[in-house]
């Protein structure tokens, strides 16, 4: 595996990729200079964090292929759902143990999600692409100054009825949603931007839409008084989970117990989803698209012209050990230890993404 590296000079880049190279150049070598050429070497079993975002990418992406009229092959988000927990449940107990209650999880941030836009549907339109179809998840490729081929997956592209033109439309499933300094940084907006202009929409700029993905807790039961519902302050819960723990507590009576007994406690979590989903709306004007299409040609370039992946530096941060899928690589290969074994047992090669065989469901 280690002989694997590649000597071809790539010729499509991502943004994800770039973004990679500058964060750290041994991840970079890790997941595309241990692997032939059109192939990634990806762990076996991604970190919790990735699965959660997956299953709900999934689930929102469902949910807008139906809204736009196109071809459910995979089911609506509901069918989605029922697939991934099929998926969930064959798991070994260890696993599902270590994963927590994912389907509910999912189940229940989606619902919250769908309560909390639910009055926008008229504002945001689903675009066509050029060749009539609806623009939800689809494959951008624009060719960059040096001959290449930039490549992005586009959640959906939609229309603002309220400030007009074309918006590329992107969701984020975050632990928690990042500082403006995060979003007006990233390559990911001006190169999406960029490259969907120069094919001809009418693009204004990016809006980002964020979610947690830590579901709303529930509320404990107490023993004393016993089946009383706890009204602590910090509780990190909204309106509607909170309702579902007092019917099914107090059956046909939760009402009266809501207006009465918990009616102070009700009005603090009321409007408290906004602490679960927000969004950003990023104009992008041909500067900041000039500045950012300079940097990415610049980090292709210095992809171009390095070295072996054994000499790849490493740039080690202190979150590196819960950040990095490829950290008991990195430290195995700097202690000298043959990593070999490590990479057959732990790591598997996938197509490289937005590969042709790429499943279009996928995160």
């Amino acid at each position: 595996m280690c002989g694997a590296y590649r000597s071809m000079t790539l010729a499509a880049f991502n943004q994800s990729k770039i973004k990679m190279w500058r964060r750290c150049q041994k991840q970079y070598a890790f997941r595309y200079d241990y692997s032939p050429d059109g192939k990634e070497l990806v762990p076996k079993h991604a970190k919790v964090q990735l699965q959660r975002g997956t299953w709900l990418h999934a689930l929102i992406e469902a949910h807008f292929r139906e809204e736009a009229g196109m071809s459910m092959a995979k089911g609506t988000w509901k069918e989605v759902h029922a697939q991934y927990k099929a998926e969930f449940d064959k798991l070994f107990e260890e696993e599902r143990s270590e994963l927590g209650d994912l389907p509910d999880e999912c189940y229940r941030i989606f619902k919250s999600y769908l309560r909390f836009y639910g009055d926008e549907g008229d504002r945001y339109v689903t675009a066509k692409l050029h060749d009539g179809s609806p623009a939800v998840e689809f494959v951008l490729e624009a060719e960059l100054p040096d001959g290449r081929t930039f490549k992005g997956r586009v959640d959906r592209l939609v229309e603002d009825t309220e400030y007009g033109g074309l918006w590329v439309w992107d969701h984020k499933w975050v632990k928690t949603v990042p500082d403006s300094d995060e979003r007006m940084m990233s390559p990911q907006s001006p190169m999406y931007v960029w490259g969907l202009r120069s094919l001809d929409y009418d693009l204004r700029g990016f809006l980002y839409n964020y979610g947690r993905t830590k579901a709303p807790a529930i509320p404990q039961v107490l023993k004393k008084p016993q089946g009383a519902v706890s009204q602590r302050r910090n509780m990190d819960t909204d309106i509607a989970t909170y309702c579902k723990v007092l019917k099914e507590q107090y059956g046909e009576n939760w009402k009266t117990m809501a207006k009465t007994v918990y009616r102070e406690h009700l009005q603090r979590l009321k409007n408290r989803e906004v602490l679960w989903f927000r969004r950003e709306r990023i104009p992008v004007d041909d500067a900041l698209i000039e500045r950012c299409l300079t940097e990415f040609t610049a980090s292709i370039a210095q992809i171009d012209n390095r070295e072996d992946h054994l000499t790849a530096p490493r740039s080690y941060f202190y979150n590196c050990k819960f950040g990095c899928e490829y950290h008991a690589l990195c430290v195995a290969e700097f202690t000298g230890l043959n990593i070999d074994p490590l990479i057959k047992s732990r790591y598997e090669l996938i197509e490289e993404r937005y590969g042709e065989t790429e499943d279009l469901l996928s995160a």
